[in-house]
């Protein structure tokens, strides 16, 4: 993945941007701010690439990722919220999919966005991105059993969700 000096090559980064668009996504709930993110990650993972140890690049950069995320928070904080326009859901602004496979993924996206932010980043970096629980845990800065009782909560919180909107909770907990 690196070579002696510790440098991050273009193909290794090139293969982490989705999912590490992803998490920021997860992470600001805007398309914008996550493209920021993502760049204000990259250009501090380039930047600080001497202290990478080699291991697990896309570990590393979703950690820079979300430390970059919690320093914006604690900067704006300082500076005010600013207000986003755009709280209606994109689902409802568009024209239904008349398949049922679409209309299942939409359900489960809208009730994914109504989950609290601690179940979005815990579903997105173990079901969506894949991590294992410990790397999700090193990440998040918590033991491995926190990981996991977050996890079974957040899922549970979903296939509520799902059913309270009139899916069947079975097929999510397949999917997830």
């Amino acid at each position: 993945m690196t070579n002696q000096a510790n440098t991050i090559s273009t193909e290794d980064l090139n293969a982490c941007l989705p999912a590490l668009y992803r998490f920021a996504y997860t992470l600001t709930r805007n398309d914008d701010r996550a493209s920021d993110l993502v760049q204000d990650c990259v250009e501090r993972c380039l930047r600080k690439q001497h202290l990478f140890d080699g291991q697990n690049l896309r570990s590393w950069m979703f950690t820079v990722c979300r430390r970059v995320f919690l320093n914006q928070i604690r900067r704006d904080k300082v500076r005010g919220v600013a207000v986003d326009m755009e709280d209606a859901p994109q689902s409802k602004l568009s024209i239904s999919a008349f398949q049922e496979e679409k209309m299942h993924y939409q359900d489960v996206v809208e009730s994914f966005r109504e989950l609290p932010h601690n179940d979005k980043v815990v579903l997105s970096l173990v079901a969506i991105e894949g991590l294992k629980y410990e790397e999700a845990a090193e990440l998040l800065e918590v033991p491995v059993g926190t990981v996991r009782s977050r996890l079974s909560r957040a899922r549970s919180r979903l296939r509520d969700l799902l059913e309270n909107s009139g899916e069947e909770g079975t097929v999510v907990a397949a999917s997830v």
